[in-house]
């Protein structure tokens, strides 16, 4: 269990929440086997917990079984995130909604479905596209698996969907399957975070791969990493000497490498798809990097040193288009795909 949080699983025990197993993985993995089981907690716990912001019930990832079949490590590509919020309880078929607990929304019954602008930067789809059959056939078509990093969790807050308020997690260690010699996973896409993060605390999709390498497969000891763009460079054992150096390779760059005997992985931190994420996402140095490489392609002197980013590219309004952070988006997910990121240095 990462981030064990007694006091918040006895709160469920001390209001009778119904079914509630006992907080261990070997019990919460044949608890989670019966969906009777977990859909009746889930209804005890909507029952007991009517006051605002209250602690959650045990939560089982509700897609990982639903749709294993589309974690296929036969694809290439594979896109890894953490654990869905909880408005996609409005999906499952629970007799005591709504509840204030519950966020009110009802997403896309799948991974990412409150998150409708990933399929618009991954596939270009818009609103109206985006259903569980179009996302489903897109991948397939595009040799991507999906899936996320935990397996089951409980939140300090039910209504909080940041990742952060995450306790008392079991990983999905079937991910573990991909450093298999019949695994044709050669590319992880992460839609948020970094190489710096790897090592911290912080939950995360990153974080939560990291905890599936150390307790899944051999330990960190068995991996070693690179940030050389074609991974073919010098690599590292994993500490914090070796992510340095690592980082020190990538300069600025967002492909970064992980190996384990003879396989390699290549691993790809997307820019998030978040819309709150976009005043960030000027500061980093991989969007310098597109500013440049767009400015270029077109003929264009790139920025001057500390030059105003919004000023430069309201001069060229055929290059650059607004929003910025929307067209750099879409762009860089185009070119994961079509495997020419590295064109972007």
């Amino acid at each position: 269990m990462r981030k064990l949080n007694l006091s918040i699983y006895n709160q469920l025990i001390q209001n009778g929440v119904l079914l509630t197993p006992e907080i261990n993985i070997q019990n919460l993995l044949i608890w989670g086997q019966n969906s009777e089981n977990v859909y009746n907690h889930h209804d005890s716990y909507l029952l007991n917990f009517n006051e605002e912001n209250s602690i959650g019930c045990l939560e089982k990832h509700p897609y990982l079984s639903l749709y294993e079949d589309d974690c296929d490590f036969s694809r290439g590509t594979l896109i890894l995130g953490t654990f869905p919020p909880s408005s996609y309880f409005n999906n499952l078929p629970l007799v005591n909604l709504p509840n204030p607990n519950i966020q009110p929304n009802q997403p896309v019954n799948y991974f990412y479905g409150n998150l409708n602008e990933l399929w618009y930067f991954l596939f270009g789809l818009n609103s109206m596209d985006i259903t569980v059959e179009n996302i489903r056939t897109l991948l397939a078509k595009n040799d991507i698996s999906i899936s996320d990093v935990i397996n089951y969790t409980q939140r300090e807050v039910m209504k909080d969907s940041d990742d952060s308020n995450l306790r008392n997690i079991v990983v999905n260690c079937g991910l573990s399957k991909i450093f298999n010699n019949d695994s044709n996973v050669h590319t992880v896409l992460f839609t948020s975070g970094s190489l710096s993060s790897f090592l911290g605390n912080a939950t995360s999709a990153l974080t939560g791969f990291r905890w599936i390498l150390e307790d899944c497969c051999d330990g960190l000891e068995s991996f070693h990493i690179s940030g050389v763009l074609n991974g073919e460079g010098d690599y590292y054992q994993i500490n914090q000497f070796g992510v340095q150096n690592a980082i020190n390779q990538q300069n600025g760059g967002i492909v970064w490498w992980l190996k384990n005997n003879d396989k390699k992985l290549r691993i790809i931190n997307l820019p998030s798809p978040s819309r709150a994420a976009s005043i960030q996402m000027k500061k980093s140095t991989f969007f310098l990097k597109w500013i440049n490489y767009l400015a270029i392609k077109n003929g264009i002197n790139p920025p001057r040193l500390n030059q105003n980013f919004n000023e430069f590219l309201l001069q060229y309004p055929n290059v650059f288009q607004k929003p910025f952070t929307r067209q750099y988006r879409s762009m860089i997910y185009a070119k994961v795909l079509n495997n020419t990121i590295g064109e972007i240095i």
